[in-house]
């Protein structure tokens, strides 16, 4: 495999296939594709005896790294900072008047729908 085809299939795995696309069909007129457009996640669950918050933690689905997204007073939480077309899982944790975390919820994935 040419030096080339392996830095073409390597920007396709980094996600840059546009770049790709107009390096390699540099005769063809092609239009920007547009970047996904944002939409949001809404996930709820059970309120926690004596919790007065709860921290709401994503991953991306082919990720096993979880990110602490927000921090919130109630049972729901809205996560407006996912791609559609993407598959994300959330977990939560408790925290009690002390500040005390639990350990973290089930997880639950969804996909976000396409535009």
């Amino acid at each position: 495999m040419t030096n080339l085809k392996r830095s073409a299939i390597a920007l396709v795995a980094a996600g840059l296939s546009l770049v790709l696309i107009l390096y390699l069909h540099p005769t063809q007129r092609q239009q920007p594709a547009e970047p996904p457009k944002p939409h949001k996640i809404i996930i709820n669950w059970e309120k926690t005896p004596h919790a007065v918050s709860y921290n709401v933690y994503r991953r991306p689905y082919r990720s096993e790294t979880f990110t602490k997204v927000g921090t919130v007073n109630n049972n729901s939480y809205e996560d407006p900072g996912v791609q559609g077309g993407e598959r994300y899982c959330y977990a939560v944790t408790s925290i009690d008047s002390k500040g005390k975390e639990s350990a973290r919820s089930r997880e639950i994935c969804q996909t976000v729908p396409l535009p």
